[in-house]
C-alpha cells in the first residue's frame, strides 16, 4: 500500500507539471492571431508584417518578449530550424524546463534524497539537448547521402529545358525528406522575395555540407560569367559520387574499430550491472565519500578515450 501511495503521488505530480506546461503554452500562444516564420521573409517585408500583426493581436507579455530577445533564444531558434522542429525557442525552453521539473520530482520521489533529485534533474536537462543535437546530425548525414540523387535530378531537369527554380521545385516534390523539406523552403523563400542565390546560400548555411557549398558556389559563378550550368553540375555530381564512394569504403574499413571502441566503453557499465545483480553490495565501497572520486575519474577517462578513438578514425575526404 505504501508503494502504491508513492506511485500515485508520482503520477499525480507528473500530471500536475504537464498541466502547468500546457497552461504556460496556451498563455504564450493563445493571442497569436497571425503566425508567420519571420526567418523566411526578406528584411523589407518584416517591418510591414509586424505593423499588421500589432494591429491584429494584443501585445505579448513583457517577459516573453524579453526571452525572445536573448542571445540563447536566437541560437536555439537556429538549432530548431536546422533540426526542422516546429517549435519556437520559447516553446522549446518551456518544454525543457518542464522535463527538468518532472525528472527532478521523479528523482526525489524514488530516492527520497537531494542527490537523486539533482541526478534526475541533470539527466532531464541533458536529454533534450542530446536529442536535438542527434536530430541535427542525422539530418546532415541524410541530406549528404541524398545529394547525389538531388544533383542527378537537377541536371536532368536542366537538360530537359527547365529553369533552375523548376528543377528545385521538382526536387522538393520527388525527393524524400530532408532534401524535399530543405529545397521546398528554397522555393518558398524565392516566392517571398529572396533571389535564387540568397536562398541557396541560406540553404548552404543551414546544412553543413562541403559538397553543397561547392554546388552553390558553382551556381553563383555561372550566374555571373555564364556557361552551361547542366554540364558544370554534372561534373560536380561525378566528384560528389566519387567522394561518397570513398567515404563508404572508409566507413567499411573502420567499422570494426568503431565497434571495438563502443564495446570497450560500455563494458565497465555492463560488468557493474552484472556484478551488482550477482553480488549486491560488492561495489558499494566505490561510492563511499572517500572513494567516490574513483568512478568519476573512470567515467571521465572513458569519455576521453572514446573521443580520442573517434578523432583517430575521422578521415576528411
Amino acid at each position: 500500500m505504501v508503494h502504491l501511495g508513492i506511485y500515485g503521488a508520482v503520477l499525480l505530480s507528473i500530471l500536475a507539471v504537464l498541466a502547468l506546461f500546457r497552461g504556460l503554452y496556451l498563455l504564450l500562444m493563445s493571442d497569436a492571431a497571425l503566425q508567420v516564420d519571420m526567418r523566411l521573409l526578406p528584411k523589407s517585408s518584416i517591418a510591414a508584417l509586424r505593423q499588421r500583426e500589432s494591429r491584429l493581436q494584443p501585445k505579448k507579455k513583457r517577459w516573453v518578449a524579453l526571452v525572445e530577445r536573448l542571445s540563447i533564444t536566437r541560437s536555439l531558434d537556429a538549432q530548431l530550424e536546422k533540426a526542422n522542429v516546429r517549435f519556437t525557442a520559447v516553446e522549446w525552453l518551456s518544454l525543457w524546463v518542464s522535463i527538468i521539473a518532472v525528472s527532478a520530482l521523479l528523482g526525489y520521489m524514488i530516492s527520497g534524497s537531494v542527490l537523486g533529485l539533482a541526478a534526475m534533474a541533470g539527466t532531464g536537462g541533458v536529454l533534450p539537448r542530446v536529442w536535438l543535437s542527434r536530430r541535427i546530425e542525422k539530418r546532415y548525414q541524410a541530406f549528404n547521402e541524398q545529394l547525389t540523387d538531388v544533383m542527378r535530378l537537377i541536371t536532368n531537369s536542366l537538360q530537359a529545358g527547365h529553369g533552375m527554380l523548376q528543377a528545385i521545385n521538382l526536387v522538393a516534390k520527388e525527393m524524400p525528406p530532408p532534401a524535399s523539406e530543405e529545397f521546398e523552403r528554397v522555393v518558398r523563400e524565392v516566392a517571398l522575395g529572396y533571389s535564387m542565390n540568397e536562398s541557396l546560400q541560406r540553404l548552404a548555411k543551414r546544412m553543413r555540407s562541403d559538397d553543397l557549398d561547392m554546388i552553390v558556389t558553382a551556381i553563383n559563378i555561372q550566374a555571373e560569367v555564364g556557361g552551361s550550368l547542366s554540364e558544370i553540375l554534372r561534373n560536380i555530381s561525378r566528384t560528389i559520387e566519387e567522394r561518397v564512394r570513398l567515404r563508404g569504403e572508409v566507413n567499411a574499413l573502420t567499422a570494426q574499430q568503431r565497434m571495438s571502441g563502443y564495446l570497450i566503453s560500455g563494458m565497465p557499465f555492463i560488468l557493474a550491472v552484472i556484478i551488482s545483480v550477482l553480488n549486491p553490495g560488492y561495489l558499494t565501497p566505490l561510492f563511499l565519500p572517500e572513494w567516490r572520486w574513483l568512478p568519476v575519474l573512470g567515467v571521465v577517462m572513458m569519455v576521453i578515450g572514446q573521443i580520442a578513438m573517434r578523432r583517430a578514425m575521422e578521415i576528411d575526404l
